[in-house]
């Protein structure tokens, strides 16, 4: 017996369409297998994908007495860094409050130091014979009495300088020139 002999004894009734449907049927079922592990494979990821996410979501709610504790501490800081801010404004703020007081006391004295002179030198009797001043002189010296009183000035300047500024009499430039040469001839 040659080999085509048993080759034929033992596949001898398989025909041509046997074989065909013996490849479809193999070609079948890889195509089967390819399908099912595509679906497997796809689902087990799909699979994977939401434990890990579930994970994350786990882990994050675990984390989340340390978030709010690490929160509180910062809040915390925030609270006395801001309490620090607030106690440092105040002292500024006060020693700004004493720094005008201060500098309104100093104008206040310089401003009494003017109102003095003018009226030492407006009331002298020597200097100011006519005892009269003109009306440049008075607005001035009556802005300057304005500004003293609202730095709080008072006391003497109200009880002696403003009643004798008071009694001088007011007069026109051109006036004043001829009143002063007046006192000058009565006195030679």
């Amino acid at each position: 017996m040659t080999g085509l002999e048993e080759f034929e004894k033992i596949f001898g009734n398989i025909t041509v369409l046997n074989v065909l449907e013996l490849a479809l049927a193999v070609a079948f079922v890889i195509f089967l297998y390819k399908k099912g592990k595509k679906y497997i494979l796809a689902k087990n990821a799909e699979d994977e994908e939401k434990n890990r996410q579930l994970k994350t979501a786990l882990d994050a709610v675990s984390k989340y007495p340390e978030y709010r504790a690490q929160s509180i501490k910062i809040q915390k800081e925030l609270q006395s860094s801001i309490d620090e801010l607030r106690k440092s404004q105040d002292a500024n703020t006060a020693k700004l409050q004493l720094m005008e007081k201060e500098q309104n006391q100093r104008e206040c004295n310089k401003l009494r130091e003017r109102l003095i002179q003018s009226y030492r030198f407006y009331t002298d009797k020597r200097r100011n014979p006519s005892q009269t001043w003109n009306f440049m002189e008075a607005e001035a010296f009556w802005a300057t009495f304005r500004d003293y009183e609202s730095l709080g000035g008072n006391g003497y300047i109200h009880s002696v300088v403003q009643p004798a500024m008071n009694l001088l009499q007011v007069v026109e430039v051109g006036e004043l020139h001829l009143k002063v040469d007046e006192k000058k001839e009565e006195s030679e």
